[in-house]
């Protein structure tokens, strides 16, 4: 494995010169860090726990992320496409739609996606990565980089080196996930917590129990739950697009986009808006215009994705685009 770009840190003294802050100022964080918690709604039911770094951790955290995002780009496995930043002059672009283009076409799909994943690795996990040939820190400098980006004895959701540090604790599961996707003749993706393997055969109970087994064996978790199995006689999802035939936005999203475009362009904003958000005459007077932002706003950021999705050249892409720009 390659060494990281992170400079290399003898002592905590140089920690505090490379991150730009105050020995004081370190103690503070490390004696008691502060997070904001909250809680946002999952899609599916249930409470996703967010805790957000104060302006100092989170400003240190950022200036972490940087170099860890660039040491990462350099040993990244081709198949892991979330919470990669590349630069501009990087060819291989990481993002839905890298991830679910080897899937196109096949007859089996098969969904895993690992539970709780950040809370799941341990600030243990973590300072062993510090201490690993991939950084090769002195435990002083080790503990005090997994006090910088761990809380509660874990990975926080809501902190921004998290995303990055979970690719690095995932670097010996891809490798044995990839190992044994060569052997058995599946294609294998990674974003994020979302698996995705896929065949030209079926997918055999056995084979799924070995990747089973293999995650376990890496210190995570299944979720149950969001296990699947897809056959190319019904619609085939990865990381919420479709890849029967080639990558494309789901029907009843277009659906959607189409009726809020079709509302807007035939009754305006306001009864658009009146209407997508079910308010009322006096509920949208007194939050104009923030409702009527916010409409289009979503609308945009929609179409947007369409075009990401479909290509700029897209037809629907093109059609949905008219009469939105200047509304």
């Amino acid at each position: 494995m390659q060494q990281v770009v992170i400079p290399p840190l003898k002592n905590p003294f140089e920690l505090c010169r490379f991150l730009k802050t105050p020995m004081s100022e370190l103690e503070e964080i490390f004696n008691a860090p502060v997070y904001k918690h909250y809680t946002i709604k999952k899609k599916r039911g249930g409470e996703r726990h967010i805790f957000a770094p104060e302006a100092v951790l989170k400003h240190i955290q950022r200036r972490l992320n940087r170099y860890l995002q660039m040491s990462y780009l350099q040993i990244k496995p081709n198949e892991v496409h979330g919470f990669v930043i590349n630069p501009r002059f990087y060819d291989n672009q990481c993002n839905i739609v890298a991830n679910a283009a080897p899937h196109t076409g096949k007859k089996h799909l098969l969904n895993i996606d690992i539970k709780d994943f950040f809370p799941s690795i341990s600030a243990k996990r973590i300072m062993n990565l510090f201490l690993s040939p991939s950084f090769n820190y002195p435990q002083q400098v080790a503990i005090a980089l997994t006090l910088l980006t761990t809380y509660q004895g874990k990975l926080p959701t809501g902190a921004p080196t998290s995303p990055v540090l979970s690719n690095f604790v995932c670097l010996e599961l891809d490798a044995c996930l990839l190992t044994f996707c060569m052997e058995n003749r599946l294609q294998y993706t990674r974003y994020a917590d979302d698996l995705t393997f896929s065949s030209y055969q079926v997918i055999p109970q056995e084979t799924i129990q070995n990747i089973i087994s293999l995650i376990h064996t890496n210190g995570f978790e299944i979720n149950n739950k969001k296990l699947r199995v897809q056959s190319s006689n019904r619609r085939q999802t990865v990381t919420g697009l479709t890849v029967n035939k080639k990558v494309n936005v789901e029907r009843r999203l277009l659906k959607k986009i189409r009726a809020m475009h079709h509302d807007l362009i035939t009754n305006g904003a306001k009864a658009a808006t009146k209407k997508h958000f079910n308010i009322s005459e006096a509920v949208y007077a007194s939050c104009y215009p923030r409702h009527l932002n916010l409409f289009t706003n979503r609308l945009k950021g929609y179409i947007s994705f369409v075009g990401q999705i479909r290509g700029k050249d897209d037809a629907v892409y093109q059609g949905l685009n008219l009469g939105v720009g200047g509304c």
